[in-house]
């Protein structure tokens, strides 16, 4: 359910300084098969995933949703961690140890996040992310029902990461249980995160196949460069400085004196500030985006 978080976050779309500096072009050569797969997925997430997300939602309050999702972040820790260090991030990879230590020791075994109180802010990383950064293509794009919008290359990271995750080589009574356990409670918190980012979509978006597909794409080149922007392109300011002149002084020209008018009627202020307002009101009802609102300007 990883990929779903990173498929469906429609906060992507608030990323517009990495939109603009990567590359998201999307590769999609199998939307027919794709667009069959979303249907499987958007009747069945209809039928039992959002059903399941709402009722979880309803039983248990926001404090008690978020410790359950602050304890699952902490058992990906080591996930992470593997992959800050294959990517060439020793930094980050600092961060995501002391994160675990902190966490699973004062924050009751991750439930609790004093880590991030304490300025070690939380961040994501799989191996579909490192593949990216050692320059492999993505490949083209899939929708898999239920786990949702992902690449090839995103798919085998997914297996590589199940391979990284310390609880599925640990042996202990009822190791089983404990996994599928945690598969479970993942899902139903994913899927209780987005209920308010997929009721919008589904409301407001002409077609969201084509939503969901671009706000993945964008996402990801985000994830991708861990926010970063490429700054190479931009004008070297000092040089812009260094040759900026300061025009010359501009004498201003003698004023002639202002001549007689009649008084103006009492009535063309209110007639003035009538205008306005019909402008105003006007201009209010023009869409601002076509892509949020579903409508044509």
């Amino acid at each position: 359910m990883r990929g779903a978080i990173a498929a469906l976050g429609v906060a992507a779309c608030f990323m517009p300084a990495v939109a603009a500096a990567q590359d998201t072009t999307v590769q999609d050569p199998w939307e027919d098969l794709n667009r069959d797969l979303y249907a499987v997925h958007d009747a069945v997430d209809r039928a039992v995933l959002e059903p399941v997300a709402r009722g979880y939602r309803a039983v248990a309050p926001e404090p008690a949703r978020q410790g359950v999702r602050n304890f699952l972040n902490n058992l990906r820790s080591p996930v992470i961690f593997v992959n800050d260090v294959l990517q060439g991030e020793p930094s980050r990879a600092g961060v995501t140890v002391a994160r675990f230590g902190l966490n699973t020791t004062i924050g009751l075994l991750g439930v609790l996040d004093p880590a991030t109180n304490l300025g070690l802010e939380r961040h994501d990383e799989d191996f579909g992310q490192t593949l990216a950064v050692w320059g492999v293509d993505s490949g083209p794009y899939l929708f898999v029902p239920v786990l949702g919008p992902t690449t090839v290359r995103d798919s085998f990271g997914r297996i590589v990461d199940i391979a990284f995750d310390p609880l599925n080589w640990a042996d202990f009574d009822d190791v089983d249980t404990v996994r599928v356990s945690r598969t479970i409670v993942s899902g139903v918190d994913t899927r209780e995160g987005l209920l308010d980012a997929v009721d919008d979509v589904r409301n407001t978006s002409i077609d969201p196949y084509v939503t969901f597909r671009t706000t993945f794409e964008t996402l990801r080149a985000g994830q991708i460069t861990n926010g970063r922007t490429d700054v190479l392109d931009l004008p070297s300011f000092d040089e812009s400085f260094e040759s900026y002149e300061e025009p010359a002084a501009i004498e201003p020209a003698a004023t002639a004196p202002a001549p007689e008018t009649e008084e103006i009627p009492q009535h063309s202020d209110s007639f003035r500030t009538s205008q306005l307002a019909v402008t105003l009101v006007g201009d209010r009802d023009t869409p601002t985006s076509s892509f949020h609102t579903g409508e044509t300007p």
